[in-house]
């Protein structure tokens, strides 16, 4: 009987010993090695071991991202252009859910939303929700936006739900893809007026809008917006708002394609907008 001996490490053996090709070799495989005691051999026979292995599944690794609720106040505007700046984030649908909110005031919608949020906590469900948005208007033509109404709505949403509010409404959002004004408008007819002066097709029918055309603008809307963020606060002024920019940079950290267009591996560092930036969160903290 030869010497035997056990490995587990890249062996490299000769063709006269192995018989097999030049260069052979078994990484990371246990491999058993008998020297003989005839007279003169030098190489070693070579047998592979068996070597058991687990085949059980790993838990995973990656938590599943959270799961969020956009209620807004219209049936077609808000929906149709959401969904198209989704799709050019590339923000996987089955991660947000565009709800058309029962409400049409920011006050009632805000309600249905932490209603939504108890109603998910207690279930305790893999669907539970994690986030619920409210995209609201501010309009003082008609009851449903009046500022006694919209006060209402930035103190009940609290620390809870996160109030998005554009004055008069989320037109005035789309006008700052265009030009970047801090100018208050009394009437969100006003706003579609100064809009349609850029964008000529803009209506609120259903399936009208080229809504691509719009999307390609967000990098100058975003930088318009942290202008009216910056004019508000130095003028200590209440209007005018623009904060759909703070779920725009949401979302954006959702997708695979950010707001400039590049990918995510290609992303650069960009101050985005956070919640804490939402004139509803500002107001509700403002005496911390």
């Amino acid at each position: 009987m030869g010497a035997r001996y056990s490995i587990r490490f890249l062996t490299i053996l000769p063709a006269r010993a192995s018989r097999l090709p030049r260069g052979t070799c078994w990484e990371g495989m246990p491999v058993s090695l008998c020297f003989p005691k005839t007279s003169g051999c030098c190489f070693p026979r070579v047998t592979i071991m068996s070597e058991k292995r687990s085949y059980s599944r790993n838990a995973p690794k990656r938590s599943p991202r959270p799961s969020i609720v956009i209620l807004v106040e219209g049936e077609v505007t808000e929906p149709e252009y959401l969904k198209a700046l989704m799709g050019a984030l590339r923000v996987p649908g089955d991660l947000v859910d565009i709800r058309k909110a029962e409400h049409s005031d920011a006050e009632g919608i805000v309600v249905e939303a932490k209603e939504l949020l108890r109603k998910s906590k207690r279930k305790r469900s893999a669907s539970d929700v994690d986030e619920v948005w409210v995209v609201a208007d501010t309009e003082s033509e008609h009851g449903n936006g009046s500022p006694e109404n919209v006060l209402r709505a930035i103190n009940r949403s609290g620390d809870d739900v996160s109030l998005v509010l554009d004055s008069p409404g989320i037109e005035y959002w789309f006008l700052l893809h265009f030009v970047s004004t801090t100018r208050s408008f009394p009437s969100v007819a006003d706003v579609i007026a100064q809009l349609q002066t850029h964008w000529p097709e803009y209506s609120k029918r259903k399936g009208t809008l080229d809504w691509e055309f719009l999307v390609k603008k967000t990098p100058d809307a975003m930088k318009s917006a942290e202008q009216v963020r910056k004019y508000r606060e130095d003028s200590q002024s209440e209007r005018p708002i623009a904060d759909l920019d703070v779920l725009v940079a949401k979302l954006n950290g959702m997708g695979r394609f950010d707001v400039f267009g590049l990918s995510a591996t290609e992303k650069k560092p960009v101050n985005l907008p956070t919640r804490e930036d939402l004139f509803s969160w500002k107001w509700t903290h403002k005496s911390c």
